[in-house]
């Protein structure tokens, strides 16, 4: 038990490239009641670090900032969750198809490779599945408050897919920045800012660094994503540029979207009609669910008291 105490201080007095007085354990946030100290947000970074190599090539105040602002997140969403119930519970076959979706994204092959791939970076399986079990709660959450609000039109999806089953569909691997405007800020300086971060860090450091969405923490990284399934304002803006070009910043709910095309292709396929309607209007609803999700989240925010101490 002392040697793995041992490991474990000397693994954050490395992180800090400094003296073990430095981590003794501080309060540096209060919301509202809840506490965050300055080891959780290391814990945090090395959880984010683990996940996501590239995060390794961003200096370590940045990580730091970006782990901070990663609590404060989970912190709001859980006080949220917990107003209705006792406990999160949550099916432990759905939290391993998430399991299974992470260890693939680094390039492993089992649950069993990935503990101990965990373990190996100072991080337990059961740490990450309870993130997990709180992202799947907030989910829950956001999808029984709006679920009335979505909008899918079945029958213009099942007639464009109709369409492409006899020409073909097109097809866009997609990078996002989804950002915000606070307050105190202008939409020219942070939008010059931004274009600034991507000219210099590149798309992906950007997204890391300042995207509001979950895909922040891969990237940016959207992935492959049909034509039929994007919005049309959204289709419009990405059919105007390039591979390799980004849109003007979008306006959506909750935010401003900015779009890189990283690659496109063509497919003509013999396709299931009913399948692929299943999936469209599964990539719609989450489209429409994360823009919920963030208005919620931004509402609920401004009647919490986040102190920095």
């Amino acid at each position: 038990m002392f040697y793995k105490f041992i490991k474990y201080l000397f693994f954050f007095i490395f992180f800090l490239e400094t003296t073990a007085s430095s981590i003794e354990n501080k309060i540096i946030l209060k919301i509202d009641n809840k506490i965050i100290t300055n080891i959780d947000v290391l814990i945090e970074a090395n959880y984010l670090k683990t996940l996501n190599p590239n995060l390794q090539d961003l200096d370590k105040d940045k990580i730091l900032e970006i782990s901070k602002n990663s609590l404060i997140r989970e912190k709001i969403k859980k006080k949220e969750i917990l107003k209705n119930i006792t406990k999160i519970e949550i099916e432990q076959n759905i939290v391993n198809q998430f399991i299974e979706n992470m260890f693939s994204k680094i390039g492993l092959y089992s649950k069993l490779d990935f503990k101990s791939y965990l373990e190996e970076n100072r991080l337990s399986l059961n740490y990450v599945e309870e993130k997990i079990k709180l992202e799947i709660m907030w989910n829950r959450l956001i999808y029984s408050k709006y679920k009335s609000k979505l909008k899918i039109n079945s029958e213009e999806i099942k007639d464009q897919l109709l369409k492409n089953k006899e020409t073909g569909s097109k097809q866009y691997f997609l990078q996002e920045i989804l950002f915000d405007i606070k307050e105190n800020e202008k939409f020219n300086i942070k939008y010059d800012k931004l274009i600034e971060n991507i000219s210099s860090q590149g798309f992906e450091k950007t997204a890391l660094l300042y995207s509001i969405s979950n895909t922040s923490k891969n990237n940016g990284n959207i992935g492959w994503v049909k034509a039929n399934s994007l919005n049309k304002n959204i289709l419009n803006k990405i059919e105007k540029i390039k591979i390799g070009e980004i849109t003007k910043p979008i306006t959506i709910p909750g935010g401003f979207l900015i779009l890189k095309v990283l690659d496109t292709k063509f497919q003509k396929e013999n396709i299931d009609i009913e399948k692929e309607m299943e999936k469209i209007i599964k990539a719609k609803t989450n489209h429409q669910l994360n823009q919920y999700s963030l208005i919620f989240y931004n509402k609920i925010k401004k009647d919490i008291k986040i102190n920095e101490l």
